[in-house]
Order: C-alpha cells, then sequence, then structure tokens
C-alpha cells in the first residue's frame, strides 16, 4: 500500500520533524530548569512545587501529548514500513492506537491532578 499526499502520509512526516522539534526544545528547557535553574539540586519537594502551579501543568501536558504522538507516529510508521500483512498491520496499529491513550490518559491524570499539600509539606 503506498502512502502519498493525499493519504495523510505527508501530513504524518512532516508532523513528526516539527514534534521532534519541538520536543528537542522542550527538553533542553526542561534540563535547564532541573539542572541549572535549582542549583543542580532536585528533590521531590522542588518537582512537586513547581508541578503544582498551572503554567508548569500546561508545559508538562504539551510535553506529554506531544512526546507520545512522536513516539507513537514513529511505531506506525514503522509498523507501515514493515508489516505487509493487512491484518496484522490492522491489529498493530490498533494496539499502537490503544496504548497510547492509555498512557495518556494516566500521564494527564497525574499531571492535572497533582497538587501540593497546604503548607508544602510533602
Amino acid at each position: 500500500m503506498e502512502k502519498g499526499i493525499g493519504s495523510g502520509g505527508a501530513f504524518a512526516w512532516f508532523f513528526q520533524r516539527i514534534s521532534g522539534a519541538f520536543l528537542l526544545i522542550a527538553l533542553l528547557a526542561h534540563f535547564w530548569v532541573l539542572h541549572y535553574a535549582s542549583n543542580g539540586e532536585v528533590t521531590f519537594q522542588i518537582v512537586a512545587q513547581r508541578l503544582a502551579t498551572p503554567l508548569w501543568k500546561t508545559i508538562d501536558l504539551g510535553f506529554l501529548v506531544f512526546a507520545i504522538i512522536h513516539g507513537f507516529n514513529g511505531f506506525i510508521m514503522v509498523i507501515h514500513d514493515y508489516i505487509h500483512s493487512h491484518n496484522l498491520r490492522l491489529a498493530l496499529v490498533s494496539l499502537v492506537w490503544v496504548v497510547g491513550i492509555l498512557i495518556g490518559i494516566m500521564g494527564m491524570i497525574t499531571i492535572i491532578g497533582f497538587k501540593v499539600p497546604v503548607g508544602g509539606v510533602i
């Protein structure tokens, strides 16, 4: 099965590059914040206080969504390239979608529901 521009293949290819660039920038920002902005000290308390703010929830949700889409889109591209049986390809792509959605939901629940208790002590 040949994938052309009309089949969405070009969009998936292009989005893979865009999401990869976003992930590289987000990873560098994440590394800088954890290792330089906090003087190299990474404790659960510091991370919990940062993750409890709306700004960092938004940043981490974006990081999560792009990482899942980028990674699982890559899996799907490999499946389309190397699996020639239509039924097996359908089963594997379906499995990738289910696993990706489940991981996304679990990650979102964790990030959105993260709160620092009153008094800031964990």
